[in-house]
Parts: structure tokens; C-alpha cells; sequence
């Protein structure tokens, strides 16, 4: 396979410099649907998953070469080093794929649930957004559904924390949590529901766990399950929480 020629950029005033620093917002990637995605593993897993969502390598003089595992047609860009440390906001100090992230359907809210747990994703922050879709994969969960004003799964961050299962993953994309039907089977999850250990899952529900900071609004905190934990400490992290809760659900079902 014939590697691409690198293309040199030195100036952060280029246009492709620019574009490639966007890719590092999440409000940036829902525009253009490209992110940069770091680490070695992550990057060998969507080259060799997903070759046709890779748009181009990122490096600088000393990195490794584009791979052969990247496709045909796919850029290579060669960065100052000042240009590509500014980009390698995890300080890897390793190659970046430009990924073209897959598209998000839109969740019937108004469907019956399938059968298992389905995942509503409240969460703003991208890292809580990655590790729980991360969970989620793990515990075998198979509909995910991403809540409008969450956080973009497809962020750098969000990318890092899941390892890159956010690629694997089916996400959908659903409306606010106050728009949410009023018979729809949820399960909250809050800090101050009853003990989840004593619950028995049904054969399908929507899992929705409480907003980082304010919770979950106040009509749901009354039928809500909570994770117990010592009174030493005043909160799980919420992915956590989610985590621990698919675990049971996940031992329950087997």
C-alpha cells in the first residue's frame, strides 16, 4: 500500500492547523464530525475497526510514519513540534488519528423499550460521558441514549475515558429529561433512593441517572434506587454509581 506524502505545517495561522484544533472541541466535532482521537491502542483498535472513518495521521519529525493500516486516500500532516504538543492535550507525545465520528440516530422515545437495560446519559462532562458508555459496553448493555445537553460522547476526553468503546458502541440521541414520556419505565438512580440491592430488575426499563451537581428532578427522587455507601463519604461520582447499578442488573439477569 504507498504511504502518503507528509505534508509539512509550520505556522498556527494554517487553515489545516486551525481545523485540526477544532477537532478538540466537542462543539467543534458535532459541527464538522471530525475528532482527534490520541493513545496508541485507541488508534490501532479504530484503524483496524473502522479504517474508512480515518481521515488522516498527526505528527511530528521523530514520530512514527503513517501505518499501512491506513487507508487509502487518508492525509498525513507533519507538525512543528510547538503546533503538535498544542494538539496532544494528553501529552502521549505519540501520533493522532483524525477520525470521522459515526453518525447518532434519534431515539423513539414513544417505542416500546427492548428488552434489557436502556441507558439514558444525562451527564455533562465528557469523561463521566465516556467511562459510563464504557461501563455500559461492559455489562452488556445495548441501547444507549445520549440526553439532549449531555456531553459529546465523541469528545477527546469522552474517547479516553470509554478506551474507545464509544466506536463499538450504538448511541442514539434523545430529547431533555423533562421531555421524556410520562410511562415510559424509568428507574432512577439518586443518592438519597432506596437500596438498589434489594430491588428486582424487570425485564425492561430505562435506566436514568441523576445530573452531575443538581440530581434528578425533584418528581423522581421519590421512586428512585440509590448505591449505599459509607456516611464517611457524601457521593459516588455518578458514572460510578451507574457502574456499580449495571453490575447487579448484569449478575441478576445471568
Amino acid at each position: 500500500m504507498t504511504q502518503p506524502s507528509a505534508r509539512r505545517i509550520e505556522s498556527a495561522r494554517n487553515a489545516i492547523f486551525k481545523d485540526l484544533r477544532r477537532a478538540l472541541s466537542g462543539r467543534e466535532i458535532r459541527k464538522s464530525g471530525l475528532v482527534l482521537v490520541s493513545g496508541p491502542k485507541t488508534i490501532r483498535d479504530v484503524l483496524q475497526a473502522f479504517p474508512d472513518r480515518c481521515e488522516a495521521w498527526v505528527n511530528r519529525e521523530g514520530q512514527p510514519d503513517p501505518p499501512l493500516a491506513l487507508p487509502p486516500g487518508a492525509a498525513w500532516f507533519q507538525l512543528a513540534a510547538g503546533l503538535f504538543r498544542e494538539l496532544d492535550i494528553f501529552g502521549t507525545d505519540a501520533p493522532l488519528l483524525l477520525v470521522r465520528t459515526p453518525p447518532m440516530s434519534a431515539w423513539d422515545a414513544a417505542a416500546p423499550l427492548p428488552m434489557g437495560c436502556t441507558l439514558l446519559v444525562p451527564f455533562q462532562d465528557p469523561e463521566n460521558v465516556g467511562a459510563v458508555i464504557r461501563s455500559a459496553a461492559a455489562m452488556g448493555v445495548t441501547n444507549i441514549v445520549l440526553l439532549a445537553g449531555s456531553g459529546n460522547p465523541y469528545h477527546p476526553r469522552a474517547i479516553r475515558a470509554s478506551a474507545g468503546a464509544v466506536f463499538h458502541a450504538s448511541l442514539m440521541s434523545g430529547p431533555e429529561i423533562g421531555a421524556l414520556p410520562a410511562g415510559l419505565a424509568v428507574i432512577p438512580l439518586s443518592g438519597e433512593g432506596g437500596d438498589v440491592a434489594d430491588f428486582q430488575f424487570p425485564e425492561r426499563f430505562a435506566l436514568l441517572p441523576g445530573l452531575e451537581g443538581p440530581g434528578l428532578p425533584a418528581a423522581m427522587r421519590s421512586r428512585a434506587l440509590s448505591i449505599p455507601i459509607s456516611d464517611r463519604v457524601e457521593s459516588l461520582n455518578a458514572a460510578t454509581a451507574v457502574a456499580v447499578f449495571l453490575y447487579l442488573w448484569s449478575r441478576a439477569r445471568r
